[in-house]
């Protein structure tokens, strides 16, 4: 960057309905990666002269609710930040500085202070992003160390035992909150915060179902996609489906077993150089030619992927960048995931993929592709006869109310082939019958 003075905003306290009673607090993931400071209202400054941390000074209210606690002091200089300045001076530090850079805050409560601060519009703030300084970040934070690979699995290993869990509890019966119940247990019992709100459901083909109403009945299969963070806030992102009574069902275990080919054959492309779209087209084939094979697509597989056909049962990206955000780094854009003057694909479900851009060695990526069966879509896109010559449309309307399935792995890139993170979490068929008896 030159000469250039970075800036780092940290995130600030949020409240859920008054004030003082806030969300539990997560601190900007760049904010972490360079200093490792987890305390809101503060904003770290990285220049030609050395760095400097802002935040608020110690106050004995802060011992009184909060109990004794690291001093702002003590933890930058844990950092090797010697240089620590009251955050009421950021203002006028801001005003007399020049060629500041910084990259777009994501939270509007921290836009709104930087405004303040600098004495400028929300508007201004927003568009004042140096993009420059966002590909670097980018490139610097992709880049996995293996301090940074023993923290991600580390968390994969709290991880396996909340999907262990969540195998054990599932019965017909249960409610999908009881399961919930049982995984958070299991982050909450180690002291770990989620990466993410879980996705657990019977309602499968729901992509993102935060919702834990239902009760589960025979015949029905239960997605679990959850993850737990390690104690220094790097994520972990899995996914595994079970059928609710033990047992997959000859027609669940057919069009799992597609799921489980297309997710090997994606991790198999894997290799340094090999553009993430490949690999995320190398499954949606696996996939088209799976489903042809079953009587629900039809034609040359190859031809349908082309089309986009596949997209009415796979229609998001194969996967995302992952480290101290389960999407890592995506507030900074698509410059995470695609390189300079290259755009998304409009072409439905491949306009969803989140990474296309050739994979580095030390990149870890998720590997995530599934099958659904979204009534909605299935009605709009037969109505409209859309793509019938790769599609069976009356043998698809018999899976309706199937739900989906998908399988998701954190794979690290090497020069001598991928590696499949963590401790492994059953996920062949069979393995997945064994691990729900106990």
């Amino acid at each position: 960057m030159g000469d250039a003075t970075i800036l780092l905003i940290g995130h600030r306290m949020v409240p859920r309905n008054y004030p003082h009673n806030t969300y539990p607090f997560r601190q900007n993931s760049h904010v972490l990666y360079y200093c490792g400071i987890s305390r809101p209202d503060v904003a770290l400054v990285m220049g030609p002269d050395g760095d400097a941390l802002f935040g608020p000074p110690e106050d004995i209210d802060d011992v009184v609710w909060h109990g004794p606690h690291e001093t702002l002091e003590e933890a930058s200089a844990k950092a090797g930040i010697s240089d620590v300045r009251d955050v009421a001076g950021l203002s006028e530090w801001l005003r007399g500085a020049s060629d500041v850079r910084y990259i777009q805050p994501y939270q509007d409560n921290v836009i709104n202070w930087m405004a303040d601060l600098w004495g400028k519009s929300s508007s201004e703030v927003s568009s004042g992003q140096c993009d420059r300084l966002a590909a670097q970040i980018c490139a610097q934070r992709s880049v996995k160390t293996e301090d940074e690979l023993a923290e991600i699995e580390e968390a994969l290993s709290v991880t396996r035992a909340m999907h262990l869990a969540s195998y054990r509890a599932t019965r017909p019966g249960a409610k999908e909150s009881d399961i919930v119940a049982a995984v958070q247990q299991v982050a909450l019992s180690a002291d770990r915060a989620q990466s993410y709100n879980p996705i657990i459901t019977v309602r499968g083909e729901v992509l993102h179902n935060n919702d834990y109403h239902n009760t589960l009945e025979p015949g029905q299969l239960l997605l679990n996609d959850s993850g737990a963070e390690s104690r220094s806030w790097y994520a972990s992102d899995i996914t595994r489906c079970c059928p609710v009574d033990g047992t997959f069902t000859e027609r669940q275990r057919a069009i799992y077993d597609v799921v489980l080919q297309s997710q090997l054959a994606a991790i198999d492309a894997f290799a340094p150089g090999v553009p993430y779209k490949d690999v995320h087209l190398t499954s949606a084939r696996v996939i088209a030619e799976g489903l042809t094979a079953l009587g629900l697509m039809k034609g040359d597989p190859a031809e349908a992927v082309a089309e986009g056909a596949h997209a009415l049962f796979f229609p998001h990206g194969v996967g995302h960048m992952l480290g101290l955000d389960v999407h890592d780094m995506e507030d900074l854009g698509d410059v995470v995931g695609y390189e300079s003057g290259v755009a998304r694909s409009t072409q439905f479900g491949l306009n969803f993929l989140r990474l296309a851009k050739p994979l580095e060695t030390g990149f870890v990526v998720t590997v995530e592709p599934g099958i659904y069966f979204i009534p909605a879509l299935i009605d709009r896109w037969r109505a409209d006869n859309h793509l019938c010559d790769f599609i069976d449309y009356e043998t698809v309307e018999t899976y309706k109310g199937f739900g989906g399935v998908r399988i998701e792995d954190d794979v690290l890139c090497t020069e001598g082939g991928p590696r499949v993170l963590g401790p492994e979490i059953p996920k062949d068929a069979s393995e997945v019958e064994a691990a729900m008896q106990g």
